[in-house]
């Protein structure tokens, strides 16, 4: 088979999203819009506190236990337009999958708003307007999930229950039965396509879309179904949601980290497209290549000037994956390297690029130093996680926590040449003028009434 590495996968052909801002305004509808946007083409690429907070490093209690080995999932680095297949996570994919026979494995459902909904949208690979080009290496793949009938259609080009013009990430598992219940029972699929978080890019909305992209996740792993996740494009409407967009993506980059499923940057693609990113007139959904007439699944290098085009290359590439990787016996992708350091004051976590992600569980560590930061009362007694991070220039940055349901931690900004002065507390977000230094940047649980809340979270660090 040909070698599936996307980190440069469209460096130089175009891809892209959907959906319009929800709270204050309205939802967009779905253009379907047609002009041509080109972008430049050619990628040769192939698919595929009432005391002082810690001085410099103090011993961790208790005294007698070493630190914890380096521990935590299979990294998912920014770059690679595809999430790694490690064992771990290939041996993850597979037990999520077991025990649901009536499952078909050449069956997929789609999960999302009016991106999903749009009908150049993988539609065109159930026929036969189809140029794969230097990918056709991906052809038995598009054959077997072509080849199953869901109802009258296949998985390519059924019109899901599960995806809507405007929806959000709280809409898709709305009801009793949910929309997502509602197309799993329908079509018994083993894998989602699923990409949601366009119509919750607003100021308030990272928070719950964080929650809701879980509960959409966990949902699908319930039912034994297999979710591949995707990034979403970015936004040319509106200056702020734009500026939201990429700490949304850390968001779906940190639970799909935690819940070791695949994972496809759509955004990362359509970044060489610069300024226009492949989308349409709007600024918000994806552009499809046009032709006397749409050709969403031509996969050349014209037609790769286009986000649906590039959008349906990168979600086959993503189901080629699971097939070959779950369904079959492919052999694991080296995993990359974990985090350095522990975790602990002596030894932090170094956060090795902006942006950033992790998943923890406080519950896990045994690092318990401080109960009292100088920049707040609270009580911080519970174990805690540090980070460190060195900037060589001064820097705009958002640090964000989300934390398991009763699971309360808190993050904190210290500064100093040893990082041992906290300047910043929050339940969940600071956001950060940094000079150049080190930094510590430590997740620690809060206790209420001598209660701990320990538990898991995911961290987010971008620029802003």
């Amino acid at each position: 088979m040909v070698q599936r590495l996307l980190g440069s996968l469209l460096v130089a052909s175009a891809l892209v999203g959907c959906g319009g801002e929800t709270g204050s305004e309205p939802p967009l509808e779905d253009t379907g819009a047609t002009e041509v946007d080109p972008g430049e083409t050619g990628a040769d690429a192939t698919p595929d506190a009432a005391k002082d907070a810690p001085g410099d490093a103090p011993a961790d209690t208790p005294t007698d236990a070493p630190p914890p080995p380096p521990s935590g999932p299979t990294r998912y680095p920014f770059g690679p337009l595809q999430s790694p297949m490690s064992a771990a996570v290939i041996a993850r994919a597979k037990k999520a999958i077991e025990g649901a026979p009536t499952h078909r494995p050449d069956v997929f459902a789609k999960v999302g708003d009016s991106i999903t909904v749009n009908t150049n949208f993988l539609n065109c690979f159930a026929g036969t307007d189809v140029k794969l080009d230097k990918y056709a290496a991906l052809e038995p793949t598009r054959a077997f999930f072509a080849k199953t009938k869901v109802g009258s259609v296949t998985s390519f080009n059924r019109a899901t229950l599960a995806a809507g013009v405007g929806w959000s990430a709280a809409k898709t598992i709305s009801g009793t039965p949910s929309f997502v219940e509602q197309e799993v029972a329908a079509i018994q699929p083993t894998f989602a396509v699923l990409m949601l978080g366009t119509n919750d890019t607003y100021a308030t909305g990272v928070d719950p879309f964080e929650r809701n992209l879980r509960k959409n996740i966990d949902l699908l792993l319930a039912m034994k179904v297999l979710p591949i996740v995707s990034t979403i494009p970015q936004r040319a409407d509106k200056p702020d949601a734009a500026a939201l967009v990429p700490e949304m993506n850390a968001v779906i980059r940190a639970v799909a980290q935690a819940r070791q499923i695949p994972l496809v940057d759509f955004f990362e693609a359509l970044e060489p497209l610069a300024p226009g990113f492949g989308l349409a007139g709007d600024g918000i959904h994806p552009q499809v290549y046009v032709s006397a007439g749409a050709h969403g699944c031509w996969l050349t290098k014209e037609g790769l000037t286009e986000g649906f085009n590039g959008r349906n290359l990168v979600t086959l590439d993503a189901l080629d994956r699971v097939k070959r990787f779950v369904l079959e016996t492919a052999a694991p992708e080296p995993a990359p390297p974990a985090l350095a350091g522990d975790g602990t004051w002596a030894t932090p976590y170094v956060v090795d690029s902006i942006p950033f992600v992790d998943d923890r569980d406080t519950s896990k560590v045994k690092t318990r130093v401080e109960k009292v930061y100088a920049c707040s009362s609270a009580d911080e007694s519970g174990p805690e996680v540090v980070y460190t991070l060195t900037l060589a220039k001064p820097q705009k940055l958002r640090v964000h926590v989300f934390d398991d349901d009763g699971v309360d931690v808190d993050v904190h900004w210290l500064t100093g040449a040893t990082g041992a002065t906290c300047t910043q507390r929050d339940d969940k977000l600071l956001d950060v003028d940094a000079p150049a230094g080190t930094f510590r940047i430590v997740v620690d649980t809060f206790a209420a009434a001598g209660v701990e809340k320990s538990g898991a979270y995911r961290i987010t660090i971008t620029p802003r």
